[in-house]
């Protein structure tokens, strides 16, 4: 889900990233898993800030600062 979210973030279709790290932080949740709801949260919160600010074309993310947390 993770990836997904962000394939779909660098493809500029970004309502469709929200959701879909939504779901990784549902998930998440449900299992316990602390680490990587946190990070979907963040990551959750900066499609947020680009779909009510968007951002200028071309720009692209690093999947390891939005997602920095261990496995």
């Amino acid at each position: 889900m993770e990836l997904q979210s962000v394939i779909w973030y660098k493809q500029h279709r970004l309502e469709e990233a929200r959701a879909e790290a939504l779901r990784a932080v549902d998930i998440c949740e449900g299992l316990g898993i602390v680490g990587i709801m946190e990070e979907c949260r963040r990551f959750v919160e900066r499609v947020q800030r680009e779909l009510d600010s968007p951002a200028a074309p071309g720009r692209s993310i690093n999947h390891r600062s939005d997602f920095d947390g261990e496995r």
